[in-house]
């Protein structure tokens, strides 16, 4: 069910630099690393090394993701931030939407300097969503383009074209955890999303914000860009944020690249 126009990668990515700061980034539900990869690039180039893992059950088939548990995401996040924790003297935690609610959850185990979340999910738009557990085991998949506007159907999607039923209530047991627990977030934490978010609410990065314990912790607004706002109309200005974000903690400089 893999569409290769879909821009899916089934591998990770690696982008070093010199120095001990690192961030490792951690993408989508259903997304792969592709969507993530310009943000490593530029990460690199700012002096941050950035790496980016495939989370279990991406970059296969969705008929695969929907074999997998939520635990398998957190234990793969967990065991990447420790490899990266064991070469870098400093690593941050980038993640966008499922991502998002993955840092959110790596936050709460692991000491972290800071974290940086790309529209974080972690409430759902229709209550029709909190059904998917009991909806999954008679529907296998569902067409990504009937969540969307008319006028948003030409998407361009960087992993499959459906979600995998099983693997999307596996997703909604995960928000409701992390969201019961957003208290035990203490670290400095940078959250971007847009208001013009249409597949996960600008509400949900007000929620993350309200909610979470960080003394240190700041919300960027954006107007016009899209769900993955690190790939769209500003994400030149997403990359530098997050960039100045992580060196501000450094005693570095933000390049002029």
């Amino acid at each position: 069910m893999i569409d290769s126009q879909r821009k899916i990668s089934g591998e990770g990515f690696r982008y070093d630099a010199d120095g001990q700061m690192a961030c490792y980034i951690i993408h989508g539900f259903t997304g792969s690393t592709y969507e993530m990869n310009e943000l490593g690039k530029y990460m690199a180039s700012q002096g941050i090394t950035a790496v980016a893992d495939t989370l279990p059950g991406h970059g296969t088939s969705p008929e695969d993701c929907n074999t997998k548990v939520y635990q398998d995401w957190i234990d793969s996040v967990q065991k990447g931030f420790d490899r990266l924790s064991a070469e870098k003297e400093k690593v941050f935690v980038v993640g966008f939407s499922l991502g998002g609610a993955l840092t959110l959850k790596l936050a709460m185990e692991r000491d972290i300097p800071g974290i940086v979340l790309y529209a974080p999910i972690i409430k759902h738009k229709k209550w029709t969503v909190y059904l998917t557990p009991f909806v999954a085991p008679f529907k296998e998949f569902e067409e990504k383009k009937k969540f969307y506007r008319k006028e948003n159907k030409l998407q361009t999607f960087y992993g499959y074209s459906v979600y995998p039923m099983k693997a999307a209530a596996e997703v909604v047991k995960l928000t409701l955890l992390v969201r019961m627990k957003l208290g035990q977030v203490t670290c400095p934490t940078l959250i971007m999303h847009s208001k013009a978010d249409i597949t996960v609410p600008y509400e949900n990065g007000q929620y993350v914000y309200d909610w979470i314990k960080s003394e240190d912790k700041q919300l960027i607004s954006y107007d016009n860009s899209p769900h993955a706002l690190m790939a769209g109309c500003d994400k030149e200005t997403v990359w530098k944020e997050t960039a100045k974000f992580i060196i501000s903690y450094s005693g570095a400089k933000l390049s002029e690249v």
